[in-house]
Order: C-alpha cells, then structure tokens, then sequence
C-alpha cells in the first residue's frame, strides 16, 4: 500500500471542496453522537443516515471508516500514555526510597502524587464508554480562552478559525468492486470527477491533477485485471477487475491537496544473497554501510549522513528517503540484499533517558526509516534481511573495528550484514587477551553471553581525583595535554602512545584484539 499527493491548482473548485468538507464533517460528528451517546447500530445509523441527509452508502462507509480510525487512534494514544505513566509511576517509587535529604524526598513525592493523579484521569477516560475526542484539536479550543496571547483578534475571529480546522478535509473510501476502484472519486484521463451527494446538488465535478510522484503506479492499478474474490456469494470466484483507490482531500495553508492510497504489485527480486549483502547501521546523524562478499569479508564501506534536527516531519521524511535512495541503488548496482535491525524504542522512550538521552531518541526516527527502506526495496526488487540488532556494536569494535581501521558504526553495518547471511560470531578468548579461557561448563552457552563480559570488561575505568573540587584534577584533558590522536578508527580519542594495532591478526583468526587499549582521563 502506497500513498501519492498532488497540490489541486485550480482555485476556482475551492469553495465547492469546502462545502463537501463542512457536510461530511458535520456527519462524522453526528456519527459519533450516534454510535457512542446513542449506541445505536452501524446498520441503523446507516440506513437512517442514507435518507435523511441524501448521500450513498459508499459515501456512508467512507464517514464511518474516518470516524473509526480517529477513535482508535485516540484509544491507542490513550493505552500508551498509560503504559508511560506507569513506567514513571514505578521509576520514581523506586528513586524515593534512595533520596535522604528531606527537600528532595518532598519534590519526589509531589512528582509522584502527580503521575498518580494522571494515571487515574487516564485510566477513567480509556474505561468510558464515551471516547474524549475533540474534533477540530484541543489546542484550538484552549485558544478561546487566551485571545490575544494566541493571535486571535476577536472570539469571532476565532471561530472562523476553529470552523475551518473542523472541515479542513473529507475521506472518499475506495472498493475494488466499483469502476476504477472508486465509487465517489475516479481518477480518468487526468481529472478527479468527485461525485457530490444529493444535499450539495448531486452530480460530479471534474478537478484536474497530476501526480508528479508514481502516477504510473496509480494508472497500473486502474487498469482490470483478474483477482479472486475473498468474500460474500462470490468467494472463490474469478473476476476481472480493478484494485481500490481511496482518496483523502486536505485543506493545508489555504490550499487543496489530494492523496490517492493504493495497493502496488511486489516487485520481482532481483538481489542474490550469495553475492554478499549491505549491511546498514542506522545513526542518529545517518546511516553507516558496509558491504560483505560471498565469505563475509568486508568488501566496501561508506557513510551517508543526513540533517533532521531542527526541521519538520516533511524535510524528515524527505532527508532520509535521499539516504534510502543512495543505499538502494548501490545495493542493486552490486545485486546483494540490504540487511537492517529491527529496533523498537517504544520501551526506552518510556522510561527516559535524561535531556540529551531523550533528544536522541526523538531524532532516531527509526520508524520512518524502516518504512522508506521498506517500500524502496520492494519497489526496486531488493532483498530486505531485518536482523537481531543484539551486540552488533560490541562485536563490530572487537572483530572489525581495529583490524580494518573502520569506526564503530561502520563495524556494526558489517556484523549486521553478516549476520543477516548466517555468518559466525564467535569470540576466541585465547586471542582476546581480556577474559580468561572459557570452562568446559560454560561453552555451551550463546556466543553473545561470551560478549556481554568481554564488552564489560572493556568498559574504561576512571581514576577517582584527589584534587579539591573544580581543580583540573576532575576536568578532561583536551587537545596536546593527553595527546589525542584526531584519527582514530573507530572514532574515539585514544593516546597517541596506545599500541597499534596488528593488520594480520584477523588474517591468522584471532578477533578482538587485547593489544590496543582505549584511554580515558589520561589512565
């Protein structure tokens, strides 16, 4: 399923489009009131609905499949703001038994009474019967009440405004039953023909358009075609016809747009995983790609980096499909399989990690990634091998990161892409250097039990200052104090006087290498 827009350029269909918002706006709303104050069936409002106000039962459908999809939206926005508050209800019990100081104990405990007040309003809303939703966004309707800090010259003017958010566009549902996949909107030799219900006229209205962005794809799925029908008397059958287009029309900075959703056919693979694999490691500041051959040697490696911070959703999206774009076409050039991680911060964004832990996650917009990176390789013919994203880092620094000069990151993309064509992970402590020879009883455990301890046991120690507080004792030494080396492999200051590491090692089998020691604080 794919989405394509297009801006309407002809400004004189406007107030039409506007007229058709404010109608099916207003019979959401009457919905609502219908199947949640009323509990009235979805047959009867139906019915009731197709006669007293004039319109199809498509047209019926299409309210009914908006009003539903905001309702479960709200409701899973609801569960898990639930799920956060109870994380922080538990995370800050837990940091009260901790505190001594009696001041800190009190701002502890007024948090604490908060997320608890919190939790139950939550809680008291999820349970109703009654959704809160407020159409036309809760933000606006606060607004009302603060005029002038908000820009709104009168309450008048405020209105208008808050009118005009609640109509600002309508769903047209589409069905593969219906002439080119849609009842209410077809899409024929460049024009949008928008069938208008009976309380607006009746007829249709021609809107020209162009989908400047896969419009062949949306030609492809009008033309008939022979499917078998998966429902009704029919089920089993053979039928020619077409897929189902719907459209949705958005009011955006006083101009129309329409967005057309349809299902595309798969494209054939055309990757071969015997040719090697891309491995991409996804960052923060972009995506780090290393390639692999047939026997898991690092073929070619590279960076492609993007900018989101400080941009909207729009520049977001458009960074990281750049990015996308890159490593899908040099995945094809080489015709190997893309293997990413399969990653969820759900949990993590829960709890909280801190002002610069948090930023970071909000950048990681690991979500649209995989959702570009998944419909550019089903688009282009491309293998995509989602893997564990397990200690990719850790056995990146120890089995690659030294021995071919890569970074960390860089490292990483190569452990994931091996491990998305089944390569081994071992780690050989006799080479190693940094953990004993592992007992006969503990070898039959998981290879990644091995490198949580070796990853500890790398983790750098500080020396603790005996310097009066704010001496240079407790500052880090920078610059030609500590003797940084600016070009390091992995990317992080290390000492210029550290052991160089041994390019053969890796050749001869051993993997992580004991003989180059990170620093910290001068240690």
């Amino acid at each position: 399923m794919i989405t394509i827009s297009a801006k309407l350029k002809d400004r004189a269909l406007e107030p039409v489009l506007a007229r058709y918002a404010q109608l099916f706006a207003r019979l959401e709303r009457l919905l609502f009131v219908a199947l949640y104050v009323k509990t009235e069936s979805v047959a009867a409002a139906k019915r009731r609905f197709v006669a007293e106000h004039e319109i199809t039962a498509r047209q019926f459908n299409g309210v009914h499949n908006q009003l539903q999809a905001r309702v479960e939206a709200w409701r899973a926005a609801r569960e898990r703001n639930v799920a956060t508050t109870r994380s922080q209800i538990e995370k800050c019990a837990l940091a009260l038994t901790k505190l001594k100081r009696p001041l800190a104990q009190h701002h502890k405990q007024r948090r604490l009474a908060l997320l608890t007040a919190r939790l139950r309003r939550l809680e008291t809303e999820l349970a109703a019967k009654i959704p809160a939703i407020c159409f036309g966004s809760r933000a606006l309707f606060r607004e009302q009440f603060n005029l002038q800090a908000n820009g709104h010259a009168s309450h008048a003017a405020w209105l208008e405004q808050w009118r005009a958010k609640r109509a600002a566009g309508f769903f047209v549902l589409g069905s593969s039953d219906e002439t080119c996949g849609n009842q209410s909107c077809q899409y024929r030799d460049g024009q949008l023909h928008l069938r208008l219900p009976g309380a607006l006229g009746g007829g249709t209205v021609a809107i020209p358009v162009v989908f400047a962005y896969r419009q062949a794809d949306l030609l492809a799925a009008l033309i008939p075609k022979v499917q078998r029908v998966q429902r009704g008397p029919r089920k089993g059958a053979e039928v020619e016809r077409c897929d189902a287009v719907s459209y949705r029309f958005l009011r955006r900075d006083d101009r129309w747009y329409v967005y057309a959703s349809f299902a595309t056919a798969t494209a054939p693979v055309l990757t071969d995983p015997r040719n090697g694999g891309v491995g991409v490691d996804l960052n923060p500041w972009g995506l780090a790609v290393t390639r692999i051959d047939r026997s898991g040697n690092i073929a070619d490696h590279f960076e492609v980096p993007w900018q989101i911070e400080d941009r909207d959703q729009a520049q977001v999206q458009a960074a990281i499909g750049d990015a996308v774009r890159v490593v899908a076409r040099y995945a094809l050039a080489h015709g190997v399989p893309v293997a990413i991680e399969r990653l969820d911060f759900a949990e993590a964004k829960k709890q909280g990690r801190g002002a610069a832990g948090n930023r970071m996650l909000s950048a990681f917009a690991y979500a649209a990634f995989a959702r570009i990176m998944q419909g550019r390789c089903a688009r282009d013919g491309i293998g995509l091998l989602p893997v564990n994203p397990a200690f990719t880092s850790v056995i990146g620094r120890g089995k690659f990161a030294d021995g071919y000069g890569l970074s960390v990151h860089r490292a990483a993309a190569a452990v994931i892409a091996r491990r998305a064509l089944n390569f081994g992970e071992k780690l050989r402590t006799r080479s190693a250097g940094t953990a004993r020879v592992l007992p006969a009883r503990n070898r039959t455990r998981h290879v990644w039990h091995n490198w949580r301890l070796w990853a500890k046991a790398r983790q750098p120690r500080r020396r603790l200052s005996t310097q009066p507080k704010g001496s240079r004792g407790l500052q880090p030494l920078t610059g030609r104090s500590l003797g940084f080396d600016p070009h390091s492999p992995n990317g992080s200051p290390c000492r210029a006087d550290c052991a160089t590491p041994n390019p053969g090692a890796l050749t001869r089998g051993a993997t992580p290498q004991a003989s180059r020691e990170h620093c910290s604080r001068g240690a």
